[in-house]
């Protein structure tokens, strides 16, 4: 039986490299490229970006800055529809092979244990949309501003970034009237630990190496891929940590 209204809970998830390998806002417009309807330059410079992060050159912080604006700007005089069509056959293509092995079932079982399932990735917002299909009820992702259906090159909701990730939570919160503190949150970068810290039971899911050390001070628990493979047991805590909240 579902709890009354006022009682509800939900789980917050994270996307890339949560539920998903890589990130989406460096594979799709090397897809767009691919397909000539953006410029290379644009994914090339963001390869750059994230290659740069990856070997330790500059912070997650840093990169989450500065690879939405270079996405932004490729899109700009795009007409939106098309971008809608382009992200359909992007999900479709590549869905299969970035879905972690444990994501369906972790997804499956979540729904199980909480009243309203939301999906609230950095990932531009028309790849997110696409992913809802796996069992979400809501789906948040970054926005770049359009005007009259074209994109105008511009980011107006850049949610890789921790500060503006968790204020959207809270307001889904506070208009869906959900108990944050009965809740459960999925992250893996040091970028979730915002989200994470308003959540009653904040989880993360293949850490990096600051989430991972965040999560050893603050007593939160962090899976690596290899726990992944027990949900049973993982969800089985969580059902616990909810009755007992």
């Amino acid at each position: 039986m579902r709890r009354p209204f006022y009682r509800r809970n939900c789980a917050f998830f994270d996307v890339d490299g949560t539920l998903l390998t890589g990130f989406i806002i460096q594979s799709f417009p090397r897809f767009l490229a691919d397909a000539s309807f953006i410029e290379d330059t644009f994914p090339n410079k963001i390869d750059k970006i994230v290659s740069n992060y990856s070997q330790g050159g500059i912070s997650y912080r840093e990169a989450a800055e500065i690879v939405p604006t270079l996405y932004a700007s490729a899109l700009k005089g795009r007409p939106v529809k098309d971008v809608k069509d382009w992200a359909r056959k992007f999900v479709e293509v590549s869905l299969p092979e970035r879905l972690f092995s444990y994501s369906r079932e972790l997804v499956h079982l979540m729904n199980d244990l909480v009243d309203v399932m939301i999906a609230i990735s950095g990932s531009p917002v028309e790849i997110v949309e696409e992913l809802k299909a796996l069992g979400f009820n809501m789906v948040y992702g970054s926005i770049f501003e359009q005007r009259d259906g074209v994109y105008t090159g511009r980011v107006a909701a850049n949610l890789i970034l921790g500060e503006e990730k968790a204020t959207l939570a809270q307001k889904i919160g506070e208009e869906h009237r959900l108990d944050l503190s009965r809740s459960v949150a999925f992250g893996d970068t040091d970028q979730d630990e915002p989200l994470l810290s308003i959540i009653g039971i904040p989880v993360a899911i293949n850490p990096n190496e600051k989430l991972r050390e965040i999560c050893r001070q603050k007593g939160w628990r962090y899976l690596e891929e290899e726990d992944m493979k027990d949900l049973k047991k993982i969800t089985r805590w969580l059902e616990q940590k909810m009755k007992a909240s």
